[in-house]
């Protein structure tokens, strides 16, 4: 997966690995995450397989950036991974879950205060992707618009946050559910 978000971004704009980095952790990295040795390990493999290319450039600060750029064959790698449909749903991992699965041999009082910590951390995320939608006002809005595919890029990644708003809402009702069952034990 890592490799075509690189190859989405680079796509966007020819960038560092550095920079990639950063865009990532502030947008993708919300629901996927990636190590710095991850992203650079990826990019010279990318380079290898001929599907970005790379070259040098000195900056002003005497330090030396390694520019990356999409080729037309990861291009089409790139459309040929985004046209073929997904069959299947993607398995999920999430460690609270499995923590809730085998916390009977755990103290209620226990469980409740990891929930209470858990329900704080993820209205922290919703006011996270609320801030991001106050940002961009049309953020939130459901409507495809009637513009340019450029722009149509924008829409899609609004759906993304819409998404992720969605998904911290549910998280909390179902914390808040269980919180409330573990009140009456």
């Amino acid at each position: 997966m890592l490799k075509y978000i690189l190859l989405g971004f680079i796509w966007q704009k020819p960038s560092t690995g550095y920079e990639l980095k950063q865009v990532l952790d502030n947008s993708t990295g919300y629901f996927w995450h990636a190590y710095h040795s991850q992203i650079y390990t990826t990019l010279r493999k990318l380079e290898q397989d001929g599907l970005i290319t790379t070259h040098i450039k000195n900056g002003n600060d005497h330090l030396t950036r390694r520019i990356c750029r999409i080729t037309p064959t990861g291009q089409d790698e790139l459309l040929e991974w985004l046209n073929d449909p997904l069959m299947e749903t993607s398995k999920m991992k999430e460690d609270l879950l499995v923590r809730v699965f085998f916390s009977g041999v755990r103290s209620t009082p226990e469980v409740e205060a990891e929930l209470r910590l858990q329900r704080k951390l993820h209205e922290q995320r919703l006011e996270e992707y609320l801030d991001l939608a106050d940002q961009d006002d049309d953020a939130l809005c459901s409507n495809p618009p009637e513009v340019p595919a450029a722009e149509l890029g924008e829409f899609y990644q609004a759906a993304i946050l819409q998404f992720g708003v969605a998904y911290e809402k549910m998280y909390l009702n179902w914390l808040d559910s269980l919180i409330t069952e573990l009140e009456k034990v």
